[in-house]
């Protein structure tokens, strides 16, 4: 009688190097940066007004979104973001996986902002939760590749 023995192989505990990891998230955030402003620039031009108040504020705390505050607004979060990424490629056995999962369940939860917005119309609101799916959906697979040692 044969039997079959199957050993499962591990995940690599190769670890990207921080250079490798600070070019992509570099490249990712220009990248998501001029996503989200050629979305922006592409409503403006269609007449909306985008204007946005602080979250659970008063309808008094509205400020126009310009030119350029989605680009630095992802810049902001990218340096956040990279030294998550940073510090889930030096502590975890999967950091691709890890990173993924950790930056879908907060690119979710970056939605509660635009979506409790005090004083900003539906058109505004729609459009700032694009601007965060865009930017999520330019950086996560981009850093959870350079994370997984492919490109």
């Amino acid at each position: 009688m044969m039997s079959a023995s199957f050993t499962r192989t591990p995940a690599t505990s190769a670890k990207v190097p921080v250079r490798a990891l600070l070019r992509v998230s570099l490249v990712a955030t220009v990248a998501a940066a001029a996503a989200t402003e050629t979305l922006t620039a592409i409503v403006r031009i269609a007449g909306v007004d985008l204007a946005v108040g602080d979250p659970g504020g008063s309808a008094s705390s509205v400020v126009p979104v310009t030119a350029g505050a989605c680009a630095l607004s992802v810049a902001m979060c990218m340096v956040i973001g990279t030294v998550m990424a940073a510090l889930i490629n030096w502590r975890s056995s999967r950091p691709a996986r890890t990173y993924r999962i950790a930056t879908v369940v907060l690119a979710l939860l970056s939605l509660v902002a635009p979506l409790t917005a005090a004083g900003t119309d539906n058109a505004t609101k729609f459009t700032l939760i694009c601007a965060h799916l865009v930017a999520a959906a330019v950086v996560i697979p981009m850093v959870s590749r350079c994370l997984a040692g492919t490109r």
